[in-house]
Parts: structure tokens; C-alpha cells; sequence
């Protein structure tokens, strides 16, 4: 069917913005385009081109368009230049998108280096000593995401260059009150320093030697997912634990603390004012060990109520997240988890091993990582335990 000037100049409009919403995507995206988006992309051009004859027919026959036209035709040049632009750059994109560690473990292997280094925070790929500059999604990224320290809203330092960092914090503050012509007292602000220092966190997964041969998407997110697992259990099992800091490793949130008793919802309520009454108004939240979730969820708020202390995620109405990471029977912790940080520092170095799990068909990948872990206020934190307490 033959269209109008005006016709053409609004279809030519609409397959234009269509184009460029495909193109701007794939920018976005940093991606190649789909089978579907590339189907139409062409489908697209080819109407463009015979809308283009169109108006130039029109053009000779209504010299009253001839102000209209050319600028159209200018828009259909354009984009059609941008989207052969844009195939162009098909193969460097897809080439910034295919990072894959499959493929960088059977390098390893392959050339003798037998370790890569991967910047999780910077995104960029380190191997035999070199940095290639490539984009990489941030191995760590699903760590920060998907952990229960991030949902408790700890402070997170990521992608921290060589060396301590010192945290400074103000322990202490005096104001006080004076005559309107008086002179005004001196505020005190006592300060002082937590020291967070890189220690190696390693830990091992075994990949079989039939799974590195692929190409999948799914193998790399597997072992993608694997890493991330690994560090992420350990990371919270060491924070969320009752060890002594060693130059080794950072010492548990629940090292030498003296436990209240939790035992009754009044005492768990007595326990939760002692956070305000140090002045901590953050976002206060639970941590509860499985025994302890247990128990709030069988414990009623009173003898003459139904209702029991832990009800739809919440402990009277503040949030309470659980975690398995936490060992000891029936405790908890409830406070302002900003009060918690976290640093870590960006290489993540994988060594491949393929000699200790070659009989199984394996190889093994040791993953380093370095974090540190301290709190800084105490007094933002209550501990204490559902049973046990004598």
C-alpha cells in the first residue's frame, strides 16, 4: 500500500526510535545483539530503504515536502550508519563480554602459569603478571548482594589497595550549657582508631576435568557460584563465631562477650533498651542461630497474650534475620549492624591444581581472598541467649 509523505515520515519516525532503543540497549547492556533484536534491526533497515524510494518519488512530484525531506533522509543515514557501526563493534564487544574463568583456569593450565588473578572490584583480569583490561563482572558483586552480613547493614570498605586501613571513631563527647555572654566550654571529642588488616582467606572447590571443557554459560556460573559460596560461608561462620583475633584471622562478634538472658520476652525487650540507652538510634536488627529462632517463635509475649515474640521475620517488630553460621545454642545478638565493619581487599588469586585430584578426574582451585573484620562500637551490640543462661 502506497503511504503519504506524512505517512512515511511517521513510520521512518517509528521504526527510527525503534532502532535506536535497540541499539542504546545493547550499549547499556554491553552485549551483542539478540537473534530477535537482530531480525528486526535488519527488517527495520530494509523498510527504511524503501521508504527512503518512497520519498524521493514524493519528492519530484511535491516540491511543498522538499524542506522536510532531506532531514528525514538525514535521520535514516544516521541511523542506518550507526547500526553498520554497531555491527562492527559486534566482535569487540562480544570479545570485553566473554570473560569466562573456565577459560582462564584451562589457560593456567595450558601455558604453566597455574594462576590468574582477577580484581574483583576494579574489573579487571591480571594473568602472568599482566593486567588486561576487559570487563569482568565482579566476582565478588553476588557476595556483597546475596550475604547476610549485607542484609544486616554492615559497613562494607571494598576494593581497598595494599595495606591497613585505620577506621577512626569518636568514643566520647562533652557539650554542656552556659550564660548567654559566658565563654563557652571546650568540647571534648575523644577519638581513637580500629585497625583492619588484610588476612588471607583461602579456601578450595574441585571442578571436574569434563566441566572445564565446556563453554556453558551454566558451568561458569556454577563455578562462579561456588567460589562465591565458599568464601561467603567462611567469611561468616569466622564473623559470626566466638573465635580470638589472631594476626590470622578476625576475631568472631562473639568472642569474650558475657551473655544476657534472653529467656522470657520481657527480658529479650529489657535487653534491646540497653542499645538506647547507650544512645545507638541506627537500624537495630536481629541476628538469631537457628535454636534461638526456635525458641522466640514457641515464646509467647505473656501468659494472658497468643501472640509470640517472633512473628513474620520480626521480633516485635524489629527485624530478625537467622543464620546457621551462628554454633552457639540459643544466641543471638540484636543491635545497629553499621557499628560492624567489613574490609576487603580487591585480588582474588585461583591456583590450579591439577596434579592432588587427577585420579578423581578433577581440578582443584585454591581461591585467596583477604578481609578483616572488627566492631567498632560494642556498646551498639547486645548479646544474648535464649537458654543456658544459669
Amino acid at each position: 500500500m502506497k503511504l503519504n509523505s506524512f505517512q512515511i515520515k511517521d513510520r521512518q519516525s517509528q521504526l527510527i526510535t525503534r532502532c535506536k532503543e535497540i541499539v542504546e540497549t545493547c550499549k547499556k547492556e554491553v552485549r551483542e545483539m539478540t537473534d530477535e533484536e537482530q531480525k528486526e534491526f535488519e527488517d527495520s533497515k530494509t523498510e527504511l530503504e524503501d521508504l527512503k524510494k518512497q520519498l524521493e518519488e514524493i519528492k519530484e512530484k511535491l516540491a511543498a515536502y522538499d524542506n522536510d525531506v532531506p532531514s528525514m533522509e538525514d535521520d535514516v543515514e544516521d541511523m542506518i550508519e550507526e547500526g553498520c557501526e554497531n555491527q562492527n563493534k559486534k566482535e569487540e564487544r562480544k570479545k570485553m563480554q566473554n570473560f569466562s574463568i573456565t577459560k582462564e583456569i584451562r589457560s593456567a593450565i595450558e601455558n604453566g602459569t597455574k594462576s590468574f588473578t582477577i580484581n574483583a572490584d576494579k574489573r579487571a583480569l591480571t594473568t602472568s603478571g599482566s593486567v588486561v583490561e576487559t570487563e569482568v563482572q565482579g566476582v565478588l558483586e553476588p557476595l556483597y548482594a546475596n550475604s547476610v552480613l549485607t542484609k544486616l547493614g554492615v559497613k562494607w570498605y571494598n576494593g581497598l589497595p595494599q595495606g591497613d586501613i585505620a577506621i577512626p571513631r569518636m568514643t566520647k563527647g562533652q557539650v554542656g550549657w552556659a550564660d548567654e555572654i559566658a565563654q563557652a566550654g571546650q568540647t571534648v571529642n575523644t577519638f581513637n582508631n580500629v585497625v583492619l588488616k588484610p588476612k588471607r582467606l583461602t579456601c578450595y572447590t574441585d571442578i571436574s576435568l569434563i566441566a572445564l571443557r565446556q563453554d556453558s554459560v551454566g558451568v561458569e556460573q556454577a563455578i562462579r557460584r561456588d567460589i562465591v559460596n565458599a568464601l561467603n560461608d567462611k567469611l561468616e561462620a569466622t564473623i559470626f563465631g566466638a573465635g580470638a583475633k589472631t594476626d590470622n584471622q578476625p576475631a568472631g562478634i562473639f568472642n569474650g562477650v558475657e551473655f544476657a538472658d534472653g529467656s522470657t520476652f520481657a527480658k529479650i525487650v529489657a535487653n534491646e533498651a540497653k542499645i538506647e540507652d547507650a544512645n545507638v538510634y541506627g537500624n537495630i536488627k536481629y541476628l538469631l542461630s537457628p535454636s534461638a529462632k526456635a525458641d522466640l517463635r514457641a515464646m509467647p509475649k505473656s501468659t494472658k497474650n497468643t501472640q509470640l515474640v517472633l512473628e513474620g521475620g520480626e521480633v516485635d517488630g524489629v527485624e530478625a534475620i537467622t543464620t546457621s553460621n551462628i554454633k552457639i545454642d540459643g544466641a543471638y545478638v540484636v543491635g545497629d549492624f553499621s557499628n560492624l565493619a567489613i574490609a576487603s581487599w580487591g585480588d582474588i588469586q585461583i591456583i590450579t591444581d591439577e596434579v592432588s585430584q587427577a585420579v578423581n578426574g578433577c581440578v582443584r582451585l585454591v581461591i585467596n581472598a583477604y578481609f578483616d573484620a572488627a566492631i567498632l562500637r560494642p556498646e551498639a551490640f547486645v548479646f544474648g541467649k535464649t537458654r543456658g543462661i544459669a
